[in-house]
C-alpha cells in the first residue's frame, strides 16, 4: 500500500505499521521495516513453509497543522506615519514565511483603508487590488485606530456581523488567532484582564479559555526587543505595558516599533508562529470511519535527509514537565510531540510525520 508522508503543508496519517512493541530510552527507535523479516523454512538447508509477519489492519486518513487567523492592528495617529510605511512595505514578507511553511492561513488588517501617508494599503499578493480584502486569504477592517484605543477597536469591530468593520465571520474555530498591534502607545480603558475577559466570551470559544488559550500576542510596540521592556527610544511613547501582559499571558514575545525595517520582524513573528503549532496534530477520522483504538496508534518523525525513526509514547509527564516522545491531549483528540520529536519538527518545516494506527502502541 502507497504511503503517504506528511510535507510542510500537510500531515498525512499513514494507517499500516509493524505489529511489535518495543522501548527505547531516547524515546526513538529504528524503523522495524527497515530489518529483514526471518521466517521459517529462510536459510540452507531449511524447508518448509516460509512464514509471514502478520499485518496489522490497514486505512488511511490526512491531517493537517492547525489553520492560523492572524489579526494586525495599526495605530494611524500622528506619531505613525514611518510606521505605517514600514509596515505596508514589509507586510508581504509575514504571509510569504508563512506560505512557506505550508500553513493555512489568513490575515485580518484593521485600520483605516486608503492610498493617504497615514492609511493601509496592502499590496498583492496579500491584498487584493486597490488596496482591498483578498478572497478567503485577507480581509480589510476599515476602522480608524489612534494611539490608545487598539484593544477597545478589536472588542467592538469583533461584535460587528456584516458591513466594512466585520471580521468575526472570517475567522476560523479551530484555528490559532495571532494578534499583531503595531503601536508606539499603551492601550488605556482596557486592562489585560478586561481584554482576555471578552475575548473568552465570544460565540463559539474562539479564542479559548484562561487554561486553553486559543489565541497569542506578538505586539510591535514601544519596548526594547523581547525579553527587555525597557522603552527602546525616542519613536516610542512608552513601552506599551498593556500589550507586554497580553503577550506574556499567551506565550508571545514583542518586538521594537523603533526597528527601522520590520521585514524580519515579521518573518520572526511567522517562524513563532509556525513553531506553536508544530507539534499539535489533530486525529482524524479514517476515511472508512471506523473508530480508532487508541491503544494501537504509532508515530514516525523523518527528517529531510534522514531516516524514519518512531517516536515513542511518553505518558510519564506533560511535554512541558520534559517528557520526551508523544503523547495524547487531555480531550485525546490531538497527538503532541513532546522533547526531541518537537524540536525536530519546529526546526525544519521539512521534517515528515507519519501516524500509524491498527498496531500495538510503542511505549517507553
Amino acid at each position: 500500500m502507497r504511503r503517504i508522508l506528511l510535507s510542510s503543508a500537510a500531515l498525512v496519517f499513514a494507517l499500516a505499521a509493524a505489529c511489535s512493541s518495543s522501548s527505547s530510552r531516547s524515546g526513538f527507535e529504528e524503523d522495524p521495516a527497515a530489518r529483514p523479516a526471518q521466517g521459517f523454512g529462510d536459510g540452507p538447508g531449511l524447508t518448509g513453509p516460509t512464514a509471514k509477519p502478520t499485518e496489522c489492519a490497514k486505512a488511511e486518513a490526512e491531517a493537517v497543522r492547525p489553520p492560523v487567523d492572524v489579526i494586525v492592528s495599526v495605530d494611524q495617529s500622528g506619531s505613525m506615519s514611518d510606521d505605517i510605511a514600514n509596515v505596508k512595505a514589509n507586510i508581504n514578507q509575514l504571509a510569504t514565511f508563512l506560505q512557506k511553511t505550508g500553513l493555512d492561513y489568513r490575515v485580518v488588517m484593521i485600520g483605516t483603508v486608503g492610498s493617504g501617508s497615514f492609511d493601509l494599503c496592502v499590496p498583492p499578493p496579500l491584498g487584493g487590488p486597490s488596496c482591498q480584502s483578498n478572497g478567503n486569504q485577507f480581509r480589510t477592517v476599515n476602522r480608524n485606530v489612534q494611539s490608545n484605543d487598539t484593544l477597545d477597536i478589536i472588542v467592538s469591530t469583533l461584535g460587528q456581523t456584516s458591513g466594512a468593520m466585520a471580521w468575526r465571520d472570517f475567522l476560523r474555530p479551530e484555528s490559532l488567532k495571532v494578534f499583531i498591534p503595531i503601536t508606539d502607545d499603551d492601550a488605556y480603558g482596557q486592562t489585560a484582564a478586561s481584554f482576555e475577559q471578552q475575548l473568552f466570551a465570544a460565540p463559539g470559544g474562539l479564542f479559548g479559555t484562561a487554561t486553553a488559550r486559543k489565541y497569542v500576542f506578538y505586539p510591535i510596540t514601544g519596548a526594547a526587543g523581547f525579553p527587555s521592556e525597557s522603552t527602546c527610544g525616542s519613536n516610542a511613547v512608552n513601552n506599551g505595558r498593556t500589550y507586554l501582559e497580553l503577550a506574556k499571558k499567551s506565550g508571545g514575545k514583542w518586538f521594537p516599533i523603533c526597528a527601522t525595517n520590520f521585514a524580519p520582524v515579521f518573518e520572526e513573528i511567522g517562524k513563532n508562529v509556525a513553531s506553536t503549532v508544530a507539534c499539535e496534530l489533530a486525529i482524524p477520522k479514517p476515511a472508512d470511519n471506523t473508530d480508532i483504538d487508541l491503544g494501537r496508534v504509532n508515530v514516525k518523525v523523518t527528517a529531510p535527509s534522514g531516516a524514519a525513526q518512531d517516536i515513542l509514547q511518553d505518558s510519564s509527564t506533560t511535554c512541558a514537565d520534559g517528557a520526551n516522545g508523544w503523547q495524547y491531549d487531555a480531550s485525546k483528540t490531538k497527538i503532541l510531540l513532546c522533547g526531541d520529536a518537537c524540536a525536530a519538527a519546529r526546526g525544519d518545516t521539512g521534517t515528515k510525520v507519519t501516524v500509524e494506527f491498527g498496531c500495538e502502541t510503542k511505549v517507553k
